[in-house]
């Protein structure tokens, strides 16, 4: 016989996934009528999304989300949206952005350690550029940052070099300077060059 307590526990879950799923549903056309539109009325939806992304019990599947769907768009501002809205989350995008640096680690052995920073090059950018430009105290910015500065990936380490001048502390610049300056990459190297130049 099925106890009361343990149908209730069942409608109960049901009734919070049926919500999430809604929530997530709202959350996906709110995005889409954000890259849609332009001026006043995207500043507006800006603002929503903020307010959702600080507030909902299922923020982290709503980050990966606009994330995803920014990546996806073609448009000139497809990085430039979602670094915007989630610079102003704070410590919640810096957990975020942490935790799938430790979850991408560990789906790679020590043999394979080249395959980490998955999924996306432009994944990593976003992540590293939203936690640069966050209110999160300095240290734990350039900590994050110096986590991802030994991929291999070009795309990455563009993002490293530019969270770097983003966050443009002294203990920034002299990283910067230290692992950059003389990079193999020429182009992260001449990158590296022109974000010290211009703090």
């Amino acid at each position: 016989m099925v106890s009361g307590t343990y149908l209730s526990d069942l409608n109960d879950s049901g009734s919070l996934l049926s919500r999430n799923v809604n929530e997530k549903a709202r959350f996906k056309s709110i995005l889409k009528s954000l890259f849609d539109t332009k001026g006043h009325q995207r500043a507006e939806l800006r603002r929503v999304i903020v307010d959702y992304l600080k507030f909902s019990p299922i923020a982290d599947q709503l980050i990966s989300e606009l994330i995803t769907s920014a990546i996806k768009r073609k448009s000139d501002d497809r990085l430039d949206v979602p670094i915007d809205i989630l610079q102003q989350l704070g410590s919640r995008i810096y957990d975020y952005a942490y935790q799938f640096l430790v979850d991408d680690i560990k789906s790679w052995n020590h043999l394979h350690s080249d395959r980490a920073y998955e999924p996306d090059d432009d994944y990593w950018y976003i992540l590293l550029r939203s936690v640069a430009r966050s209110d999160v105290e300095a240290m734990k910015r350039i900590g994050y940052v110096n986590m991802c500065a030994g991929a291999t990936s070009r795309g990455v380490l563009e993002g490293v070099v530019e969270a770097l001048g983003d966050i443009e502390s002294p203990e920034a610049m002299s990283f910067l300077e230290c692992e950059f300056f003389n990079h193999e990459d020429v182009f992260i190297k001449e990158l590296a060059r022109e974000v010290h130049e211009g703090s």
